[in-house]
């Protein structure tokens, strides 16, 4: 298992790929997590990924597709092109050899505040989805779910307790829980620790989802690592950092690297 992954950029990223090629790290593709992409000739990327990665030994993950994507919604048609949106992501992943598949948990805060039923309702549509989901995809692939809006961690927890799949597990976004949760990250580790078999490494500070580098913006490191060591977690590690300042996304995936080697973080 390859501990650490970088994120590419949403096209055909060849110097991502040889930099975790060379590296030994595993690597994380964006392209098809996009709608206008998978509209569009999506089966000449997927020949150009083959291609491209030919002689890759590490891990590779699929960013499975996010905007829109209310997998538990009342509404059974928009629940369908969800399904289908997934099921794409899925087949692709297979044909590339992919290990993992992310998918985001889409719960919104916005109704549940106003409506005190929609959090039950919200659980047992995404249970029945995942479950369904899980069975279709096989032991061969893992899916993990990402934690995007929830303030508190046990709402992804109880999802993941009652789909109960060895190929079903937790994603956790740093960036995502220190934006839109009040809840300290260890807590989350903590809460998730059973089911937590993969982060989205990125900080902020606490307003925008920045996709920083780790150390540049307010999410306490030391505690969210010391969390990991003490429930003796090794989850793979990705870093999903953006171009920002006058450092392009790999600079910035680098300099990600280096923080960790520097301060000693696990998986250094």
């Amino acid at each position: 298992m390859n501990e650490l992954f970088v994120q590419t950029t949403d096209e055909v990223a060849y110097d991502f790929i040889e930099f975790a090629k060379v590296n030994c790290y595993g690597i994380e593709l964006t392209s098809f997590a996009l709608p206008w992409i998978l509209d569009g000739d999506w089966k000449s990327i997927l020949q150009s990924y083959k291609l491209a990665l030919k002689d890759f030994r590490n891990e590779v993950a699929i960013h499975g597709v996010f905007m829109d994507m209310i997998t538990a919604s009342r509404d059974a048609r928009i629940v369908c092109v969800a399904r289908e949106r997934i099921l794409q992501n899925i087949k692709i992943a297979k044909q590339l050899g992919a290990k993992i598949v992310t998918f985001c948990s889409c719960f919104n805060p916005c109704i549940a505040t106003g409506s005190p039923k929609y959090v039950d309702g919200y659980k047992q549509r995404q249970i029945k989805f995942w479950t369904e989901i899980a069975e279709l995809a096989g032991g061969n692939l893992l899916l993990v779910f990402e934690n995007i809006w929830e303030p508190q961690p046990e709402l992804v927890r109880d999802v993941l307790d009652s789909v109960n799949s060895e190929n079903f597990k937790a994603l956790l976004d740093t960036g995502h829980a220190n934006v839109f949760s009040k809840v300290p990250i260890e807590r989350w580790v903590e809460i998730l620790a059973d089911h937590l078999s993969y982060i989205h490494l990125n900080d902020n500070h606490g307003d925008l989802d920045s996709n920083f580098a780790p150390g540049e913006g307010s999410i306490k490191w030391d505690k969210f690592f010391d969390a990991l060591n003490r429930y003796g977690l090794k989850p793979r590690i990705c870093l999903e950092v953006e171009a920002y300042k006058i450092y392009s996304k790999l600079e910035n995936t680098k300099r990600a690297i280096e923080y960790l080697k520097q301060m000693k973080f696990y998986p250094f």
